[in-house]
């Protein structure tokens, strides 16, 4: 049985970055596009993609059974996303940084864009890699849609389609890499073989809403690429058509942060496994509830601020308060979830809440734990996401 063809070689020499275009000019030629022309072509992507997601959906659901629900819950996932690459590439960072290890943030990135397919993902990293210090939200979705790239360019698949990871330190001279001063930096590789690039489409790749695919929006690597220059690094791309390509992406290496300071975990009391869960949509409240079911949670949900403090003044005053609360932030026509933490704090001050959220980000994160909450729960969450935000908040 004969082999998928190898990828390029690693000795082909540097990545060609001098044909990524500059983030900023093209952004700018956005701007100074008239609005309606530039609001088209992303209205109607969006528009499409949506589309054909909903549709993935709603026939999983007319089908049934467990294959089907997997696939409605990973056109989920891909709306999930292509919502937080769409926040990604207008808000261009939140300037918030963590220490993050190179494997880390690579098996982070991996196991969200290669899960369900047959890519087979493999991860090598030196030792010892210099600490990095990045926003981690943003830059784990940067190597998504860079690894996602990669497994959505098996199609048709080889043999044996496989994605390689790679990061080691590297010193680069001035000049070295088109756009990065000398010093140190971490080096990473995406390496597919695929069925690579087109010479005519290479340097459009890294454009705003280009794609070669039927259901792509076009902003994955536009994404990734504006993230990247964001930390003061480059991207650059080598592709042969039909053996492959390779990404390679260049962070400048950094001192380590100090650690993020979380408030500090309540009193261990007694668990009596009840969990409050507050949203105003009724819908949501049900599949709250059936996700609480199913991790075999006792439960109670409320609509508001108002009722959720009722509810939880009746089990506190009995001396069995709720183990955890689930505090949607934005409710509309009632009292939200910052203010409705605030009374129950006034109740209990050893309350286990966690932030209920639409945003993702380091920043979201770190503004939920500095008003007192212990954790934050990003929508739309998984089964999975939802266990490990309890857990983490009951040890």
């Amino acid at each position: 049985m004969s082999e998928a063809p190898a990828p390029p070689s690693p000795e082909a020499g540097p990545p060609d970055v001098a044909a990524v275009p500059d983030t900023v000019a093209l952004h700018a030629a956005l701007l100074k596009a008239d609005r309606s022309q530039a609001l088209a072509p992303l209205a109607a992507g969006l528009a499409r993609e949506f589309n054909e997601l909903l549709t993935r959906i709603l026939g999983a659901i007319h089908q049934g059974g467990p294959e089907a629900a997997a696939r409605a819950e990973r056109a989920c996932l891909e709306a999930r996303e292509l919502t937080r690459r769409l926040a990604t590439l207008g808000a261009g960072g939140d300037g918030r940084q963590s220490q993050v290890a190179a494997r880390d943030l690579l098996s982070a990135a991996a196991s969200v864009a290669a899960a369900g397919t047959a890519v087979e993902v493999s991860i090598a990293t030196s030792d010892p890699i210099s600490p990095l210090s990045l926003d981690l939200e943003q830059m784990t979705q940067a190597f998504r849609s860079l690894i996602r790239n990669s497994v959505e360019a098996m199609t048709p698949p080889p043999r044996r389609p496989q994605v390689q990871l790679r990061a080691a330190n590297v010193a680069l001279a001035e000049g070295q890499v088109a756009g990065l001063p000398a010093g140190d930096y971490v080096e990473f590789e995406v390496r597919d073989n695929g069925n690579g690039i087109a010479p005519e489409n290479l340097e459009k790749v890294w454009e705003p809403f280009f794609t070669t695919r039927k259901h792509g929006s076009g902003l994955g690597l536009s994404t990734a690429l504006a993230i990247v220059r964001h930390h003061g690094g480059q991207i650059g791309l080598d592709s042969t058509v039909g053996v492959g390509t390779v990404v390679t992406v260049f962070l400048p290496s950094r001192h380590p942060l100090s650690a993020v300071s979380a408030r500090p975990a309540p009193s261990q009391r007694f668990r009596t496994g009840r969990i409050l869960a507050m949203d105003d949509d009724p819908e949501i409240r049900a599949a709250t509830g059936a996700l609480l079911q199913k991790l075999e949670y006792k439960f109670d949900v409320s609509p508001d601020g108002a009722d959720a403090l009722a509810a939880y003044r009746r089990y506190f005053d009995i001396g069995r308060p709720y183990d955890v609360v689930l505090l949607d932030q934005n409710v509309r026509g009632g009292m939200g979830g910052e203010e409705t933490l605030e009374h129950l704090r006034a109740l209990d001050p050893d309350i286990r809440a966690i932030a209920v959220v639409t945003d993702s980000g380091e920043s979201v994160a770190r503004a939920c734990l500095a008003r007192g909450f212990c954790g934050c729960l990003v929508k739309p969450y998984r089964l999975v996401e939802l266990a490990e935000a309890l857990q983490a908040v009951l040890k």
